[in-house]
């Protein structure tokens, strides 16, 4: 049997990111759905690294078990302190349908045109076991915009909405992308993927 790791979150986007990193490995995979009493983490770290450090050491803890967890979020230049990649999700308000939060980003954006659109993703990585941090990392990439629309792939945004509006020089949404698409745009998952698949075998 591979070792037991619990991925720190319970959104089913974000847990079906960090399997697809970990794919292949001899780990047996759980997620925040199956540990409902794992602690609500106060995101409130300066940085995408810290949040998810933050995150790894506590839900570790708290499980007594070992722990993948992640943050990430999308900066905009353009809207200056009026967006921060660090509340994504919440910058938008908080407990309304995905289709809102982005039809509420994109009335901010109305006026904005061209490279004022520009916007980048940042992800970051953390590996904790009861409460000790193991390795952290993260990275930048995905240079891109924010389209005048919001286009969710058919089955939904499964809690990543910002997807639906992201797109590339050539309109292509971040869904859309292939493989081949998002190596060469510097997708920051692929930049995080050998370093924590390295630690987590030699954990095994």
């Amino acid at each position: 049997m591979g070792v037991a790791l619990v991925l720190a979150t319970r959104n089913p986007a974000k847990a079906a990111q960090l399997r697809e990193l970990l794919a292949g490995l001899d780990v047996e995979l759980s997620d925040g759905t199956t540990f409902l009493d794992a602690p609500d983490v106060e995101e409130d770290g300066g940085s995408h690294l810290a949040i998810a450090i933050g995150k790894a050491v506590a839900w570790s803890r708290s499980l007594g078990a070992l722990v993948v967890a992640s943050d990430g979020g999308l900066s905009i230049p353009a809207l200056g302190d009026g967006w921060s990649s660090l509340i994504t999700r919440r910058g938008t308000g908080a407990d309304v349908p995905d289709e809102e939060r982005a039809r509420r980003l994109l009335r901010r954006m109305r006026d904005l045109e061209g490279e004022h659109r520009a916007c980048w993703w940042t992800e970051a990585v953390s590996v904790a076991r009861s409460g000790e941090l193991l390795g952290a990392w993260e990275a930048n990439g995905l240079e891109g915009y924010i389209a005048h629309d919001f286009v969710p792939p058919s089955g939904g945004t499964n809690g990543f909405w910002v997807g639906g509006l992201w797109v590339t020089r050539d309109g292509v949404r971040r869904w859309a992308l292939t493989a081949e698409d998002t190596e060469r745009l510097g997708d920051p998952w692929m930049s995080l993927r050998e370093p924590l698949r390295g630690l987590v075998s030699r954990l095994g």
